[in-house]
């Protein structure tokens, strides 16, 4: 049984050491590229998010705007029928 030895040669431990290397600065790399997808990412939520929102209000805005109108129609019905049918006591 051939025993490895406990030390490699310099040549050796330069192209471990070097190749530990190219493996870190291609995991940098990759972690560098997954942050800024990331910060894309946010990006997009947070202009949906805001889309959304306007447009929610919007709605909002327009629904209120709709129910008030409605109102106003009913209270005019309303004062309508109370003079057609007189005072009811």
């Amino acid at each position: 049984m051939s025993e490895e030895p406990i030390y490699d040669d310099p040549d050796t431990q330069l192209a471990r050491r070097v190749a530990a290397l190219e493996r870190l600065a291609e995991t940098q790399d990759i972690l560098d590229r997954t942050e800024a997808l990331a910060v894309r990412q946010r990006q997009q939520v947070e202009q949906s998010r805001t889309h959304l929102l306007e447009k929610i209000s919007r709605t909002q805005d327009e629904h209120g705007a709709v129910l008030a109108q409605h109102g106003e129609m009913l209270t005019e019905i309303l004062s309508l029928l109370r003079g057609t049918n007189g005072p009811t006591r």
